[in-house]
């Protein structure tokens, strides 16, 4: 959703080229124990394809899938939201302290300090599993991966001084106007938290140009569809005085579950020989009640069959 904000956080790689892997729908399934301040994730991705070629997969395609397979890397609703690769992370680290590194080079000090303690935060708190690849009810492929943050809150802290110091950035960028321009700069120098969790509910709040806010969620946006099924199934989206405020889940949520439509192209089987030389693709799964059993922290009593 926060395409502005993925731009400036380069750690997550947003998905805008083609070529790519693509999936029909995506499940995200979280629970936030504050007792032991861990984040559990359950991702669910529905219909698996290429979109290059309705034959096999491009050579680019069966990159991406090797970089899935091998390393820890997910993805939120596609280009939708944002990905987080943690080979970026490690690179982003790595980079920090070039002269010639961008956004980097244009950070103070402090804030390149502040960069350098949240990136190691991800490194050492952040963790991915891939689970199986299996076929749903209509012979399409999908697959699971869980992901647990630990030290969430502090993630979150970090987190809400790294977008301070980005829109600082942001602000002097080549493509932002001058009412943008000063926005950033106003929000920049506020000691306010653009994230903040309460039970399990996960709010975001950003400053956005009534322009640059119907020109990415407007009713003509491409995220429209997106936008009116999140708000179906309880998440809000508002916009008032040059700020964009998002949320989901509910404060008294056990559990949040969200599904929400990924690709706007017709599944094709055309992955399915790749992922067989590669990986095992299991038969159905229950995967709501293993998504249960990843988030409440307990490990799962029985596995797919084999297919």
């Amino acid at each position: 959703m926060f395409k502005k904000l993925s731009g400036l956080l380069t750690i997550w790689c947003v998905l805008l080229l083609t070529g790519c892997l693509d999936y029909e729908q995506q499940t995200l399934t979280y629970r936030y124990d504050l007792k032991s301040d861990t984040l559990r994730i359950f991702q669910v991705y529905q219909g698996i394809f290429g979109e290059d070629q309705p034959e096999g997969l491009s050579d680019k395609e069966l990159d991406q899938l090797q970089s899935v397979l091998s390393g820890q890397r997910t993805f939120f609703f596609a280009n939708w939201i944002w990905e987080y690769d943690r080979e970026e992370v490690r690179k982003g680290l790595d980079n920090l302290n070039k002269p010639d590194s961008q956004p980097d080079a244009t950070l103070d000090p402090a804030a390149r300090s502040r960069r350098e303690t949240f990136l190691n935060l991800l490194l050492d708190n952040a963790h991915l599993e891939n689970g199986a690849f299996y076929l749903d009810d209509q012979g399409k492929l999908c697959a699971v991966q869980s992901v647990t943050v630990s030290h969430f809150s502090k993630l979150v802290a970090a987190g809400n001084g790294q977008i301070r110091d980005l829109f600082k950035v942001e602000a002097n960028g080549e493509k932002v106007t001058v009412e943008e321009h000063t926005l950033y700069l106003k929000y920049a120098g506020q000691q306010r938290p653009y994230i903040t969790i309460n039970g399990n509910q996960v709010r975001f709040r950003l400053p956005i140009t009534r322009t640059a806010f119907e020109k990415s969620y407007g009713p003509d946006s491409s995220a429209a569809k997106q936008l009116e099924e999140f708000r179906q199934q309880g998440g809000k989206v508002a916009f008032a005085n040059n700020e964009m405020k998002w949320s989901v889940g509910t404060p008294s949520d056990q559990v949040t579950t969200l599904t929400l439509p990924v690709s706007t192209k017709p599944y094709v089987a055309n992955a399915l020989d790749a992922v067989k030389s590669r990986a095992v693709i299991h038969g159905k799964m229950d995967v709501a009640a293993t998504a249960k059993v990843f988030v409440q922290g307990a490990a799962p009593d029985a596995k797919p069959q084999r297919h």
